[in-house]
């Protein structure tokens, strides 16, 4: 399989590249600086680029299957990085006829801000940390919008709070207003895992699923 990476040099995405690889797949990188993933050789494939440069992102999915954003943030002003970097990949991948695009948001975005269980992440969200998910929220809204026309199969991760640690697995699925109990954490490298899992097994049918 053929996966484009976007926000490939960031901590979930990395993971993603580096176990896509391990497990047979044909990886491409969209990435500022080549040299972050320098070290994983020949066999990835690395395109440098803005996420404003459209020639680059066209580049980067140029024969890819699916496509995948990792892509993050951690600017608190207001701001429209991940929704304006996620409407031009979309809009690349409808010229491309490249169907398919799985993208890694938040616990807490959309209508799942019902399923945080911490009071404490729920004040985050609202507070410090408001203009990261609002925009993260538009990113969503953008990808709604593309499946409803059908020219794009979707699959949105909302994981909880991610960790370092060794991946377990094993997660829990969560759907339609479903809840969870005791600490919503889980390990980068198994929604990594978890994604590539999915891209063994399209279409991912317009989905949206919480992570723990």
């Amino acid at each position: 399989m053929r996966i484009a990476v976007f926000g490939s040099t960031g901590r979930t995405g990395r993971l993603l590249c580096e176990h896509a690889l391990e497990r047979g797949h044909e990886v491409t990188a969209h990435l500022r600086n080549p040299e972050k993933l320098a070290d994983l050789g020949p066999a990835i494939v690395r395109v440098e680029g803005e996420l404003s440069d459209m020639a680059s992102i066209a580049r980067a999915i140029d024969g890819a299957d699916v496509v995948v954003s990792a892509l993050g943030t951690v600017d608190r002003k207001a701001n429209t990085v991940l929704s304006d970097a996620t409407t031009a990949i979309l809009s690349a991948m409808e010229q491309a006829g490249v169907r398919h695009f799985a993208a890694v948001t938040s616990l807490g975005c959309g209508d799942s801000y019902g399923q945080v269980n911490s009071r404490l992440m729920k004040l985050v969200i609202r507070t410090v940390a408001k203009q990261i998910w609002a925009d993260k929220d538009r990113q969503e809204q953008a990808i709604m919008q593309a499946g409803s026309r059908g020219e794009i199969d979707f699959l949105i991760v909302r994981p909880g709070g991610l960790t370092e640690a060794e991946p377990r697995g094993s997660w829990t699925e969560l759907r339609g207003g479903q809840r969870s109990k005791g600490r919503q954490m889980i390990a980068r490298a198994d929604v990594a895992d978890y994604i590539l899992g999915r891209i063994g097994n399209l279409p991912f049918g317009n989905d949206m699923v919480m992570l723990v």
